[in-house]
């Protein structure tokens, strides 16, 4: 099993409130607390839809061991030998990531070893994102049961609202824009269907996975 949990949150909103609500064509205060609420939300919903972090923050990623990521799917059968193999990468979810703070195992009596910079790679490029072992090296062994393995770093697009992708802020405005126009309209049958383009924005950025594993690095939730 794993988990993923938030550590350090973003600084900063993903767009400005100024932003929105010259977006939305307001010239007063009154409805300044809706559009507060309005850009978390959407920040959340676009986050979890792409599966991406927006503004940078800090994520602790907690693994039990490397066993317990699966092999991407293949198609008929293999014949061998009953073998366990290791992954030599562990995927980090809700990338990009800026950097890999530190990756520390924990043996049976709880204690602590930080791995050497020296013996992993930090691929960034790849979606998503993963820690990967150097040439000549190994996982270490003798792990505890569970949270064997802690991997902490920095994911986001950067710390301003401006190095987000500009159609991720503009499906953001719109997702905005549309429950702002709807507010209350929610309750008439059939409910009013947010426009096909939010989605058509954002579907380069998603991050998606096929996995038999019900707890998909690229779909979990930061507790």
């Amino acid at each position: 099993m794993a988990g993923l949990t938030l550590q350090t949150e973003a600084s900063k909103q993903a767009l400005d409130v100024r932003d929105v609500k010259n977006y939305l064509k307001l010239d007063d205060n009154a409805d300044e607390v809706l559009v507060r609420t309005l850009i978390t939300t959407a920040s959340d919903w676009v986050e979890n839809h792409i599966a991406r972090s927006l503004i940078n923050r800090t994520y602790k990623l907690s693994i039990d061991s490397i066993n317990e990521f699966d092999f991407p799917l293949w198609e008929g059968f293999r014949d061998g030998p009953d073998m366990v193999y290791q992954k030599r990468y562990i995927p980090l979810p809700r990338g990009p990531i800026q950097s890999v703070s530190s990756v520390v195992t924990y043996d049976d009596a709880d204690t602590a070893t930080t791995m050497n910079t020296s013996d992993y790679y930090v691929d960034s490029v790849s979606q998503p994102p993963r820690v990967m072992l150097r040439n000549n090296a190994v996982w270490p062994t003798a792990l505890r049961v569970a949270n064997a393995i802690e991997i902490t770093y920095v994911a986001g697009y950067g710390a301003s609202p401006l190095q987000i992708p500009e159609p991720i802020r503009l499906a953001m405005y719109q997702f905005i824009a549309f429950q702002y126009e709807h507010r209350g309209d929610f309750e008439r049958f059939p409910p009013p269907n947010m426009p096909d383009s939010i989605e058509g924005l954002l579907r380069p950025y998603r991050t998606m996975s096929f996995s038999s594993d019900p707890y998909s690095m690229t779909n979990r939730r930061a507790r």
